[in-house]
This record gives C-alpha cells, sequence and structure tokens, in this order.
C-alpha cells in the first residue's frame, strides 16, 4: 500500500512537472526594476504561461542581444533611437494594431503624443510610430540633488545645465561638489550639445540629434572642463539619497522612484514628504525626452502571447498597478488622471505628481527632444571620446 502511494505519488509529481513545463514561454528583455511581477504573476495565471526575463542596463546592450539573436525574444523593450535603429536594421517586426483591444492612440498622455510623432520621421515605409512600438513608460531628464547642502538647489535653478560641466563657483560652496554623470555615452554627448546651445557656443536647438566631427570635438571639450565623483546609472539615484552625491544627471524617473521607496511607509502625503525633503529634481527648459516602447522581434516565437501581453498592459488599471512599482511616468492618460485624482486611495502618489510637475505631460510648453537613432560608426566614436574622457580623469 505504501509503495503504491509512493508510485502514485511520485507519478503525480511527475505529470505536474510536465504539465509546467509544457506551459508556453513568453521570452522579455526588459531594464531592471521596471515591471510589477505581481502583475506578471496575474497575466502568466491568466494565459497559462511563464515568462523568462533578461535584463539590460543600456540600450546599446538591448541592441547587441536582440542583433546577436542568441536568444528569441518575444518582447523588447528599448528606448526610443534604438527603437528606430532596430527597425531601420530589419530585427523588428511592424504591430498588427487591430490584435490590441485596449489600443487607442488618443490613449496616451500628449507628451507620448509629441514624441511619438517625432519618430520615423525619414522612413518612408513607418506612417505612425505607434505601428512598431507601443509606449511603456515615458519622461525627460533632469537634475536630482540634495537638499541638505544649503544653496544647492539655488544654484541649479539658477544655472541650469551649467552646473553639470562647469567648474564650482568658488564663493558659494565650503567644498567641491560630488557630481555624478549618466554612464551612458549617447546621453552625455546630447546633454552637452544642449549645454552648448545654451552658453551659445553653438546655436542649435536640434544639435544634440547631429552627428559631426565638429560637435564631437565640442563635446570632448565641454565633458573634459569638471571632474565627475562617478559615472553610473541606477547607482546615481541611491547616492544621491545616501548623501554620497550632491547632485546628477538623471531619468527624473529615477526621482520618483527614489521618493516611492523612501516614502513606502508613510501613511500621509505629508509623511511622504517629510520622508524625501533631503531630495529634489530640477528639469531645465530644455531636455532629452525618452520613451521606452515595447517591441516584437523579427525572430519572436510566441508573437500571439506577445500581444497578450502588451494588451494586459495597456489596460488602464493595470497600467496603474505597474506605476505603482516603477516611478517612470505612466504612458496612458486614463492612468494619470486616476494617479492625480486619487481614484483608488493613493494620495501618497497624488501628492507625488502634485508637488512635482515634471511627471505629466509637462505642460504646453513641453520642450523635451527625444533623441534619433545614429550610425552605428558614430555611436562607437561617441562611446570612444568618453572613454578619453573617463581615462583622462573627468
Amino acid at each position: 500500500m505504501k509503495k503504491f502511494m509512493v508510485v502514485g505519488f511520485t507519478a503525480f509529481l511527475s505529470l505536474l512537472l510536465i504539465a509546467c513545463s509544457s506551459k508556453p514561454k513568453l521570452y522579455i528583455l526588459n531594464w531592471g526594476e521596471y515591471i510589477n511581477y505581481d502583475l506578471v504573476s496575474e497575466f502568466e495565471d491568466t494565459y497559462g504561461v511563464t515568462v523568462k526575463w533578461s535584463y539590460a542596463d543600456s540600450n546599446e546592450l538591448m541592441e547587441q542581444r536582440v542583433v546577436s539573436q542568441t536568444t528569441a525574444y518575444d518582447i523588447v523593450i528599448p528606448s526610443d533611437y534604438m527603437i528606430e535603429k532596430l527597425y531601420t536594421n530589419g530585427y523588428l517586426q511592424k504591430i498588427d494594431l487591430t490584435k490590441l483591444t485596449n489600443y487607442s492612440q488618443d490613449a496616451f498622455m500628449d507628451g507620448v503624443n509629441v514624441i511619438m510623432a517625432e519618430m520615423f520621421k525619414d522612413n518612408e515605409d513607418v506612417t505612425s510610430a505607434y505601428e512598431v512600438s507601443i509606449p511603456y513608460f515615458w519622461g525627460v531628464f533632469g537634475i536630482m540633488y540634495n537638499r541638505s547642502l544649503d544653496g544647492l538647489e539655488t544654484y541649479i535653478e539658477t544655472k541650469k545645465w551649467q552646473v553639470m560641466f562647469e567648474e564650482d563657483p568658488a564663493d558659494t560652496f565650503s567644498r567641491p561638489l560630488l557630481v555624478g554623470m549618466y554612464d551612458v555615452p549617447r546621453f552625455a554627448y546630447s546633454l552637452s550639445m544642449i549645454y552648448a546651445n545654451e552658453v551659445e557656443l553653438i546655436d542649435d536647438l536640434d544639435a544634440l540629434n547631429v552627428a559631426s566631427a565638429a560637435n564631437l570635438t565640442l563635446s570632448e571639450t565641454i565633458l573634459s572642463q569638471r571632474q565627475y565623483e562617478e559615472w553610473s546609472t541606477d547607482f546615481l539615484k541611491k547616492n544621491i539619497e545616501a548623501g554620497l552625491l550632491d547632485y546628477a544627471f538623471v531619468y527624473v524617473g529615477d526621482f520618483f522612484d527614489t521618493y516611492l521607496i523612501k516614502s513606502a511607509e508613510a501613511t500621509t502625503a505629508q509623511e511622504a514628504r517629510d520622508l524625501t525633503s533631503h531630495i529634489g529634481i530640477f528639469v531645465p527648459e530644455n531636455t532629452i525626452a525618452f520613451y521606452d516602447g515595447m517591441v516584437i522581434p523579427t525572430n519572436a516565437r510566441n508573437v500571439d502571447l506577445a500581444y497578450q501581453f502588451i494588451d494586459f498592459f495597456l489596460d488602464p488599471i493595470n497600467a496603474y498597478e505597474n506605476s505603482s512599482i516603477v516611478g517612470y511616468t505612466t504612458a496612458l492618460t486614463a492612468t494619470y488622471e486616476m494617479i492625480q485624482n486619487a481614484t483608488y486611495g493613493d494620495e501618497i502618489r497624488a501628492a507625488m505628481v502634485s508637488d512635482y510637475p515634471y511627471n505629466p505631460a509637462i505642460s504646453e510648453n513641453f520642450a523635451g527632444k527625444p533623441l534619433i537613432a545614429f550610425s552605428n560608426e558614430f555611436t562607437d566614436e561617441i562611446a570612444s571620446m568618453v572613454y578619453r574622457v573617463l581615462a583622462a580623469g573627468n
């Protein structure tokens, strides 16, 4: 009897393992800390699928993994300029929008539609950027800073992007400022071009998207002007919050991520404000705008599941739950309004978007510029230039 039970139970386990292993698998390449995994579990249960994750911390690394085709990803979530580049080079398929029951261009925030209208302008094969990618999150870049240092907030708001490249004012602070630069060469190059226009070294608001030898030389000169305490990515926001950096060039969403983490124990909006009073964010008028989009590679094996996943995260309520974990700005107007109005009782997030107007669609004066795709050759030249700056101790 015992032997029969053991054999029977073993057989049951074997069948269970076979059943689990027979579930279709959806392979997704994403950024780290960029999704609500409870929602992923709900998606898996709803569609009887197992989601297999891979991660990358830059668009360039995502490109390498897609191009190598070592893994046949079903969904990848890169940013604007990399989406354009991957599609142009034949690595992405068009999206059949009729398969997405939750899709409507009118559902996206005004700022998202402004960015999408800038994409694929030179590609006659694409009539709308939504045919290639579905916006996931979006936002702008700014300067995150530690409010604990007297005078720093006024200095940043007065000097704007100049604080990222010029030497510290000798008569304002008692010590050298600890500054962080985002460790993506394309971002550093583009920011230096915005600064060059700001201080009238050039007269071109679109220089951040111009690939020229003259701009490259100018960028190297600008990036060499001051010492950076740290070139990094996610560590920038963490080190500012910890007081190890005074300020840094970051995604504004990194500030909101930190805000949500620090206010996790708060029960009121005022408690959240008190817990985050030592960090701030400032966005100069001209800045880099971005969106991250869900795309389907040409070699995807589970395309139908990919559509179901995209549609699942286009549901405004699911997008609301997703944005409760990810601090970046939701792409959907209905979801943003849920946050803004505390529809589900989240007074803390309502206070966050009220206190920091960079979280919504900026305003009618939206001045963020998305990055366009550069050639591999010029991208490599930018990387080499930044490495020279780093090697020189900047």
